[in-house]
């Protein structure tokens, strides 16, 4: 049995192994899922120059638990030995399974889940990105399309104009559990299970997220890349476009909106919890019909 000191049992799996023991065999598990990891990702970035910012945001992280690739949008979870074997046999579904990953960051399907069914969501934004890679037209991530992908997308095309998450999730909600099932099988990729919980509902405004907010930046970035490079971009980009013009767009609620018009002043209000029964048994007492009143109370107060 090999001990492992406290100093060596997290390591970066992008760097070369160095200790002084023996490496075992799931630390170069681990460094060869992130060798890996670069490799496809270097792919990619040859043949989509406008993702250079995204395919690098995520930090590759080794994770037993995940199928094979799993993020919060901060990290990418890989489990290392179904990430090399799944490299050997079909690295082509690989390219497209990192992809996959990163455009649910590049999409915010994490944190715009809301009060919708998980189940639902869940699906609804994997048909959503496999609509975008079965249109990309690219021989790195492409594959044959299904008759179910065929029907489901022109399905969700009829009811809404883009077959993004939303309009996908329309569309299942009015699904049998047998086509839900069979759609599962289908579009099934990643693991979603690290994806953020939603927040507690509050009366004040919750602050953004930070790895939303730099997904935000970097989808912003990436919809001037595809405007800049139309042409690189070719002709099975218009469903990236529209995806990621439809992310970026802001949904700040009308409430947040009349917020900035809003100014803090002084209102006069009554307190009944702090009135104070001695100052008017007083003024009775002393000036007989002539009861003492202490000064209504003021408070701050935003108002348009």
């Amino acid at each position: 049995m090999i001990l492992i000191s406290e100093k060596e049992k997290f390591f970066d799996p992008r760097k070369p192994f160095a200790s002084k023991r023996p490496e075992t065999h799931e630390e170069w598990q681990a460094r060869m899922g992130g060798e890996v990891l670069a490799v496809v990702r270097s792919g990619l970035y040859l043949d989509f120059r406008f993702l250079d910012m995204a395919l690098s945001a995520l930090t590759p992280v080794p994770d037993e638990r995940c199928g094979v690739l799993a993020t919060d949008g901060v990290n990418l979870y890989y489990q290392p030995s179904a990430l090399l074997r799944l490299y050997q046999e079909n690295p082509k579904y690989l390219n497209r399974l990192y992809l996959h990953t990163v455009f649910h960051c590049v999409f915010r399907h994490l944190w715009l889940k809301g009060k919708r069914d998980a189940r639902l969501w869940n699906l609804a934004c994997d048909i959503a990105v496999e609509n975008v890679l079965d249109s990309l037209n690219r021989s790195s991530v492409k594959r044959p399309l299904t008759w179910v992908r065929q029907n489901a997308y022109a399905a969700i095309a009829a009811e809404g104009r883009v077959v993004a998450a939303a309009p996908a999730y329309r569309w299942l909600a009015g699904q049998t559990p047998g086509i839900l099932r069979q759609l599962e099988r289908e579009f099934y990729t990643d693991n979603h299970r690290l994806w953020p919980k939603d927040a507690p509902e509050q009366p004040q405004q919750m602050p953004t997220p930070l790895p939303q907010k730099t997904w935000q930046k970097i989808g912003e970035r990436m919809q001037t890349e595809l405007d800049l490079r139309d042409k690189e971009a070719g002709d099975g980009a218009d469903a990236l476009k529209q995806q990621v013009k439809a992310a970026n767009r802001s949904r700040r609620s009308y409430q947040d909106f009349l917020r900035r018009f809003c100014v803090t002043r002084e209102e006069v209000h009554l307190d009944p919890d702090e009135f104070d029964l001695n100052f008017y048994t007083y003024g009775l007492s002393v000036y007989g019909n002539m009861p003492l009143i202490e000064p209504l109370e003021t408070r701050e107060s935003k108002k348009i």
